[in-house]
């Protein structure tokens, strides 16, 4: 009988508290496996971003081991897209290969080139935000995308194009869509189950996080981003969504051996809700006399980008972001994140990202510019630090900072200097996430939000009513959480109930579940509290992985040849 020993389902941006809101009834395959087994609000590697968190759960091991924390590098004040080439090490699958076990990775995100497995196969995700659709160098072996195009078609990445999500209509068509995504996906993971016996089948969805951040306004009935009209469909559209992910997590769970199978569910973060309240770190920054900007300050870069991201269809659009190695792309970017500073006057300056929050120090003898001796890194990190926790909200007067933190307190390895070398944890503001936005794109004078709005300050503004429903590459109405979902069932997994966890030790524990044992190197813990007692414990060591080398020099050609690796972001 074919099907799998072990199933892994990547299910992104998943959150435990919805799931427990929707409940049983409209969620019966996802309740049933945390009624049987374990489960957790699972905790993500910190900040709760999508590379870094599905790239140390596919190689167990921290970011500053692996290499990736975002779809770029940054080398100075110029930054180059890289997505999971980046990546030193090789991914578990690869390990267990080497192993003759059978496996089948498909669709994780940042996975381009795909590993070339002996016993198994492999099936690069997205890698950047303008991709759209995989051609024959996403698939290990290749005979795979040909087979895979006869039967369902190219696999797509943005086929609803989310840079026009605040288009007439775009929102009532999006839960339909990534229903029939959903189904499509489904579908093809099981006919490849079906295929053969499987030793790891592992399948990631992303419809769930995408759902979540376009559709949570309309959901929650108290989110300062709600519309003014709801219309049933975009009313209903996540639960809808989740729905549909709880019933391929049904389908696969039986398609793979149903109860003898060992079935981990999986998010690399949580889901909430977007405040309508913006921060301006950079502006905040200057307020504080750690930064200084161009006196005047062109937005060409940022009108260049709009541009192209909203009047070229996606194709289009991924083909001439290729062209010239990557160097129109990363110029833009670059131009929008950096080019309104004058680091000569600069202590330190962020490159404003939504979803990884950070500070960089403006290092003499680090950066092109750098005007902060090394020997005063830690008291510029400490008047940094001060500066940032004593922000207010304008309009409530609450702090906006929980915490600073320096990169060495949350990351250990030798890549830890492609992090920034502050971290930024911010407060939820009534239990809604503030919207952080590019400085080089501010209008000159902060937004007045009505008669209340008490704005004092440019680094914060209200969002205007037409910006409320978000687009790629703006603010959305649903952003990232630090928690999310985990589920473990099968033959090795007692009912424990809810348990705490962390993304890594699923890793740990995966490995655990198939008789091996677990690397020093890695970051999780055996998620001991959740097996059963009497399994087998005896364990077979996992081969040791070689590493792959420095991801820019030995991904040169690559990047050269098929430039995936290009994305448009803020």
């Amino acid at each position: 009988m074919v099907g799998a020993r072990a199933l892994v389902v990547g299910l992104d941006g998943f959150d435990l508290r919805l799931v427990e809101q929707l409940g049983p009834e409209r969620l019966p395959h996802i309740h049933a496996l945390m009624a049987g087994g374990a489960y957790a609000a699972l905790e993500s590697v910190q900040p709760p971003a999508t590379l870094p968190n599905w790239t140390t759960f596919l190689t167990g091991v921290d970011p500053a081991q692996h290499g990736v924390f975002d779809f770029t590098t940054r080398k100075g004040y110029q930054i180059r897209f890289t997505a999971g080439t980046a990546r030193e090490v090789p991914t578990i699958f690869k390990q267990l290969d080497a192993l003759r076990l059978r496996c089948a990775c498909l669709s994780f995100p940042a996975t381009w080139p795909p590993e070339r497995l002996e016993h198994g196969i492999f099936v690069s995700g997205w890698d950047a935000p303008v991709a759209f659709e995989a051609d024959r160098s996403f698939m290990w072996p290749p005979s795979l995308y040909d087979e895979t195009v006869r039967r369902f078609g190219a696999p797509t990445f943005d086929d609803v194009d989310e840079f026009h999500a605040d288009s007439p209509g775009w929102i009532d068509h999006l839960p339909g869509a990534l229903e029939q995504r959903v189904e499509r996906k489904t579908e093809w993971a099981r006919w490849l189950l079906e295929r053969r016996d499987w030793d790891v089948f592992a399948v990631y969805f992303g419809e769930s996080d995408t759902a979540s951040h376009y559709l949570w306004a309309h959901h929650d009935p108290d989110s300062p981003r709600k519309p003014a009209h709801v219309t049933p469909k975009a009313g209903a559209g996540l639960a809808r969504v989740y729905e549909s992910l709880d019933r391929a997590v049904g389908a696969l769970v039986a398609g793979a051996g149903g109860a003898a199978t060992e079935v981990t569910v999986l998010s690399d973060h949580g889901s909430g809700g977007s405040s309508d309240k913006v921060l301006y770190l950079n502006r905040l920054l200057a307020e504080h006399g750690l930064l200084r900007f161009r006196p005047r300050r062109s937005r060409a870069g940022a009108r260049l980008k709009e541009i192209a991201l909203r009047r070229f269809p996606p194709r289009l659009r991924e083909r001439i972001f290729r062209l010239g190695n990557a160097w129109l792309p990363s110029r833009l970017e670059s131009s929008v994140r950096f080019g309104a500073i004058d680091m000569r006057h600069t202590v330190a300056f962020s490159d404003e990202l939504n979803y990884f929050p950070g500070i960089y120090l403006n290092l003499a003898d680090r950066e092109p510019r750098g005007i902060v001796p090394p020997e005063q890194a830690g008291e510029t990190m400490r008047r940094v630090r001060a500066s940032l926790l004593t922000a207010r909200d304008p309009w409530t007067h609450r702090p906006v900072f929980r915490d600073v933190i320096p990169r060495e307190a949350l990351f250990e390895g030798p890549f830890l200097d492609r992090a920034p070398d502050l971290l930024l944890d911010l407060h939820l503001d009534d239990g809604y996430s503030y919207n952080l936005m590019p400085s080089a794109r501010a209008p000159s004078e902060p937004h007045r939000g009505g008669p209340n709005d008490r704005s004092r300050s440019s680094s914060f503004r209200r969002l205007a009513e037409q910006e409320k429903i978000g687009k790629k590459g703006r603010s959305l109405p649903g952003s990232h959480r630090s928690h999310g979902f985990m589920a473990l069932a099968g033959p090795s997994v007692g009912a424990a109930g809810r348990i705490d966890a962390h993304i890594a030790d699923l890793t740990a524990t995966l490995l655990c579940r198939l008789g091996l044992s677990v690397p020093t190197s890695f970051k999780g813990r055996v998620l001991w509290e959740a097996l059963r007692q009497d399994r087998d414990a005896s364990a077979q060591p996992l081969p040791s992985p070689e590493p792959l080398g420095s991801g820019q020099s030995r991904n040169q050609g690559l990047i050269e040849s098929r430039l995936r690796a290009l994305g448009y972001i803020e």
